[in-house]
């Protein structure tokens, strides 16, 4: 008992759009931002709460503002 089943040309191109634009998102590497370096360089590279937390407040502008990294 199998069924049948009917793939037009349109949801076939659909599909392969679909796999080849999914393959070439995970191929791309995220770019760390200014304050994510910052945060690595002072809290480390592991992930943290207090890391996360500087994170947002760089992003605010209510820390690091003279500093460079």
């Amino acid at each position: 008992m199998k069924k049948e089943i009917t793939i037009t040309e349109d949801m076939l191109e659909q599909i392969v759009r679909r796999v080849i634009d999914e393959k070439k998102k995970s191929k791309k590497k995220k770019k760390k931002d200014r304050c994510h370096r910052c945060a690595d360089e002072s809290y480390g590279l592991e992930t943290s709460a207090y890391k996360s937390g500087a994170i947002v407040k760089c992003r605010k502008g209510e820390q690091w503002v003279g500093k460079k990294c």
